[in-house]
């Protein structure tokens, strides 16, 4: 095969496998760059307050954040998708306040300036369905945000959640970033 370049057939079609490369890529932004579940995991995201407002915009390294406040944040299950005819990438955050319980929202983030931004929360816990406890699953499909409660104690699948974008709250924050 000296000068030649192999070439594999897959047996489908071009369309096919643009459809399926634009289906398995990072979510698109604007100027070709690419607006990815791995963007959020550095940014500010609004820890809600758990009583009276000022809710707080917390800076998460790798996913985590901790304070003598807050002693435990993480990001755990996220996607991304197109929300409103943007792109938008959701992840659900649980932490802890020094207490018995675990808090979680799902944040909304959107990307402003080449960053990340939290554009609102939504606090999915007494919406999900059949006796979810957590969100263990976030799909983005056709502007439609589908949560997969997760309960672990039965093992069991659970049927979605599915909300729209109108649900996301800005964070109630004093000052914001």
């Amino acid at each position: 095969m000296s000068g030649q370049k192999s070439r594999v057939s897959s047996g489908l079609s071009p369309a096919a496998v643009l459809i399926a490369t634009f289906l398995v890529s990072p979510v698109s932004a604007a100027h070709g760059q690419s607006f990815t579940p791995a963007m959020v995991r550095n940014a500010y995201a609004c820890i809600p307050s758990i009583a009276d407002p000022p809710d707080e915009m917390v800076q998460f390294r790798d996913g985590k954040y901790s304070s003598t406040s807050i002693p435990f944040a993480e990001m755990r299950a996220t996607a991304s998708g197109v929300l409103s005819g943007k792109p938008a990438v959701l992840t659900e955050i649980v932490w802890n306040t020094g207490g018995s319980g675990n808090w979680e929202v799902v944040a909304l983030f959107r990307q402003i300036g080449g960053k990340a931004v939290c554009a609102g929360v939504y606090w999915p816990g007494p919406d999900l369905t059949d006796g979810g406890t957590m969100v263990g699953k976030i799909v983005v499909r056709n502007s439609k945000v589908y949560l997969y409660g997760d309960d672990a104690l039965h093992g069991r699948s659970i049927p979605p959640l599915i909300v729209t974008p109108s649900v996301f709250v800005p964070c109630r924050t004093a000052v914001t970033r």
